[in-house]
Order: C-alpha cells, then structure tokens, then sequence
C-alpha cells in the first residue's frame, strides 16, 4: 500500500513539473528515508509506550475472552519500567501486535514470564521465538532459569510449558473477596501498622521464619517493594501495651493496580500461628482498603496450604482461577 502510494506521488510529480528534466528519485531511496514503516517480526523494548500499552491490553482482552482466561499482567509495572533491562519483547505482523511476552522480578535474580499470542496467529513459532530470545536475555545477565506462569485452564500454555521440559515449581489459587465475613474479635496486644526502613530487621526476621528467606535475598526483595509507589509493606507485631518492646509476628503487604488492590506476601511467625492473629491481620487490611477504594481485593494462596486456604474461604474470599509455576532453564 505504501509503495503504490508512493509510486503515484512520484507519477503527479513528473506531471506537475516545469523543468524540461525531469529528475526522478528512486523508489527504495524514497522508501527507505520516509517515515513510512511496518513493524515486523521480534521487537525488545525497555520502556513500552502509551501505543504499545494500549495494544498489548487489546491483545490480552482478545486472548482472554477467546480462552476464558483471567491472564495477570501489572499495567502499572508497565506504565513504569526502570529502562534498564529488555523486560518486553513484542512480536508484529505486518504492523500488527500478535505476540507479547513480559518478565518481570521482585528484585531479585528470579524472573517470572507470562505471554500470549494472537488467536489466528498460533502454531506458527510465535511464541517459541519470544520465549527463546528471553532465554538468551536472561543468560547474559547470569539468570539461571526463568519461571514460567501458566493459568491452569490455558490448554496451549499447558502444552508449551510441557514442550520445554518445566518443572512445576508450585501452584496457586486466585482468589477474589465476594462478602466479607468478618469476626471483629481483636487481641489488643497485636499492632498493625504500615511499615518503613526503619523496621527493615524485624521484617526480615519474619520472612526468614515464615517462608525460609535468607536475610540478603530477603532485604533485596524489601528493598525493591519500598522503592514501589504502589506497595505498601505492614508489620504486625505483639506486646503488652504497657511495655514498649513489641516483638514481630506476621507482615503483608497491599499492591495497588488499575484495577484490583492485593494482598500479597502474608506471613506469620510459627510460634503464633493458632491463635487467630492472621485472621486479625487480614481483617484490619480489608477494612483499610475498604475505606481507602472501591477496588476489589484479591490475593494468592499456595494450593497446598490448607490451613490459609481455610482462612481465606471464611473471611469471604472465593477462588477465581488458578496458575502454575514452572520453572526452565536459560541455558
């Protein structure tokens, strides 16, 4: 279309001409110095603009209404990329997205992949090719593997992660608060209050024991969320109040996106599991969100973990979907 357009520019201009020579530019130079272009092929971007934002939500909108998916991918994380890292790789044909793949971190070395390709455009090595390109990303940087995240119900994810030879890391649950079923019963000697660097330590402590975090992974990951303007880290600790040594107990932190606020990294220290303070905990999250948005809640539970899955389903949450995480190597 282009090159016909161009061809009857050049046509008009010999026509129109005064000049008894008439001085005739080729085609290709034309084509090849105006801003006339088609995007084709692979594309690695480190920044993403509002253009490419809004066609990779069309693309994702297409894919999940085609499959019935509820595919998670953070708008804001794409509205702010630092412009440091090939975090998105866009794949076009004849100048229309038809592949996307982002990988994102949590500060550390781990990268979690999520991806899509446009229903007409599958079994052409699409996706095989953006995957494959962000192995060789992730090898020069020295990232051993990358997490593939699969939404269960996705019969074609299923089959490439199987076509890859992933292991299955872990898997979990979706899940949306429907009616809040709340109990009101408060050990006031339990604070619950958004953290800052100074309580760094006392986080760490937590993690370590709640979920096995070594202490540099652990204060990398920290650091990470408290540079993130859209996360907000809390402490929940336990003392008498009439005594100004509180100890940590549990922490969670609350992640802001357009369209959903969730609750995400809930741990709480063994030695006071069992007696209701991660059901107070979560209960005074609710009603701080509530009073902040009208944004639904969700959060992620381990499909093993039956105990918060408990929790969960009594405080009125309800599984929406559920993804698997494998991991596969970049070499």
């Amino acid at each position: 279309m282009v090159r016909a357009l161009l061809e009857h520019l050049m046509y008009c201009v010999r026509r129109s001409t005064d000049d008894a020579t008439t001085h005739t530019v080729p085609l290709e130079a034309i084509l090849m110095t105006s801003n006339f272009h088609t995007r084709q092929g692979l594309v690695r971007k480190q920044t993403l603009t509002t253009t490419d934002i809004t066609e990779i939500r069309q693309l994702a909108d297409l894919c999940n209404q085609y499959e019935q998916l509820h595919m998670r991918i953070s708008w804001v994380a794409l509205r702010s990329r630092a412009g440091n890292e090939y975090h998105d790789l866009l794949y076009y044909q004849d100048d229309q997205l038809v592949g996307y793949l982002s990988l994102d971190s949590a500060g550390g070395s781990e990268r979690e992949l999520t991806g899509m390709v446009h229903p007409a455009y599958r079994r052409r090595g699409i996706f095989t090719t953006l995957f494959r390109a962000t192995q060789e990303d992730c090898a020069r940087l020295s990232i051993p593997h990358v997490i593939l995240v699969c939404e269960r119900s996705s019969v074609p994810g299923r089959a490439f992660v199987q076509s890859v030879n992933a292991s299955l890391e872990l898997s979990e649950h979706e899940m949306w608060l429907a009616n809040f079923q709340e109990r009101g019963t408060f050990d006031d000697r339990v604070s619950f209050a958004q953290a800052t660097l100074d309580d760094m330590d006392a986080l760490i402590t937590v993690q370590a024991q709640s979920f096995g975090v070594p202490e540099i992974l652990s204060r990398q990951s920290l650091l990470h969320r408290f540079a993130d303007p859209t996360c907000r880290i809390f402490l929940a600790t336990f003392g008498e109040p009439s005594v100004g040594c509180h100890e940590p107990l549990g922490l969670l932190r609350l992640q802001e996106e357009d369209d959903v606020i969730g609750i995400y990294g809930f741990g709480l220290i063994p030695d006071y599991r069992g007696r209701g303070y991660g059901r107070q905990m979560l209960e005074e999250a609710i009603r701080l969100v509530r009073s902040e948005s009208e944004k639904p809640i969700m959060l992620d539970v381990d499909t093993t973990n039956t105990v918060a899955l408990g929790l969960y389903l009594s405080c009125g949450f309800v599984i929406r979907t559920t993804y698997d995480y494998s991991h596969v190597a970049t070499s």
